[in-house]
């Protein structure tokens, strides 16, 4: 057995859901000392800020976990509005420091929450770094949002930020910027307009203008930059790994009735379309692993069936106690953070323990 494997780690979508789901997931992987394999992690929405404030916080676990819990106590909708409302009353501009990226002009006093969410997060430790500055040795990140333009996604990362319509961005990127983008979802938050320097082998160098919104459009699992068999011909994101674990906080197929009117139907049917996005991507993973490309692949899924877990677990907090938890940034409950981390760190403990039984206990 390889005694130092690759571990890919992809982080769905989700608001604070997913925050606190992937939060009780990092920490089982924490306790079975396999956070040091993980080679790559990625994200998008909730799942993104998450990934950000592991990849870019501070270096004690215990430390980012306390940071991680009370940002999810605090809420960042009320802390949003604040902001915004300070914007249009003294006319404040979003990503003026620290930032090599043009945001292009509105009119005086415009309000933009999006923005609003860039400055929340850039007044945070990891929200001032740029995305090559993470903290942890030998990790990647990659951050998606989808452009709007292009309708292609665009990831930020570490060892490369791009997008395979313009090519390779040049600027500095924040990770304030990269996380306020992958995490504006379309029905809460505009959509964040950058111009970036783009260098590709076709065009050459030139500034673009891309609209970004939520990463969960485009990939809603963040699985994408981690299938294995991906070409560098057609991507900056192809990554070497053995293991992919899978954190998804999706609330499943709950809605058992026909939508009558516009905004249900509309409702429903992007439901639907995700769901199929998110079975298409599970299933290329078990194929992969069915065919030798990787060693294993872990689905810690939120809204899995009590009934399917492969193992008993004593205390095992029940899918109906959190699978209805809204998709939204604001303050959590502590009663829901115990229920939502709970039943992550149980579901990842136990999928481990079964489907990849030689990664338990570390390595």
């Amino acid at each position: 057995m390889n005694t130092s494997p690759s571990i890919g780690l992809a982080f769905s979508g989700g608001g604070f859901r997913a925050t606190a789901f992937g939060l009780g997931c990092l920490r089982a992987l924490h306790d079975d000392n396999l956070l040091p394999h993980v080679r790559v992690v990625s994200g998008v929405s909730g799942g993104a800020l998450l990934a950000a404030m592991w990849a870019y916080g501070p270096a004690s676990f215990d430390e980012f976990d306390d940071d991680v819990t009370a940002l999810l106590r605090q809420g960042l909708q009320g802390e949003l509005l604040r902001r915004a409302i300070a914007r249009h009353r003294f006319g404040k501009k979003a990503g003026e420091a620290g930032s090599q990226t043009r945001a292009p002009k509105r009119r005086p006093g415009s309000v933009n929450r999006t923005d609003a969410l860039v400055e929340a997060l850039a007044s945070r430790p990891f929200g001032t770094r740029t995305i090559e500055q993470v903290t942890h040795p030998d990790l990647a990140t990659v951050i998606s949002a989808t452009d709007l333009i292009t309708t292609n996604a665009v990831r930020f990362g570490s060892m490369t930020s791009s997008c395979s319509a313009h090519g390779r961005i040049t600027d500095q990127v924040r990770v304030s910027d990269a996380v306020a983008a992958s995490a504006a979802f379309p029905l809460m938050l505009p959509v964040l307009r950058r111009s970036y320097e783009f260098d590709s082998d076709q065009a050459g160098r030139r500034r673009r203008t891309v609209a970004l919104t939520d990463g969960g459009v485009y990939d809603n699992l963040a699985l994408s930059p981690l299938l294995p068999g991906r070409s560098p011909q057609y991507t900056h994101h192809v990554y070497e790994l053995d293991y992919v674990i899978a954190v998804d906080a999706g609330r499943g197929r709950s809605i058992k009735y026909g939508a009558t009117f516009l905004p249900g139907r509309m409702a429903r049917t992007f439901d639907i379309v995700y769901a199929r996005m998110q079975d298409g991507g599970r299933a290329q993973l078990h194929l992969a692993a069915e065919r030798g490309e990787l060693k294993g692949f872990v689905h810690a899924y939120l809204a899995m069936q009590d009934r399917k877990l492969p193992i008993p677990v004593a205390d095992f907090v029940p899918r109906a106690a959190v699978v209805g938890y809204p998709t939204n940034f604001a303050a959590m409950s502590g009663k829901d953070i115990r229920l939502l981390t709970s039943r992550g760190a149980q579901l990842m403990r136990t999928l481990v323990e079964h489907y990849c039984p030689e990664l338990r206990g570390g390595l």
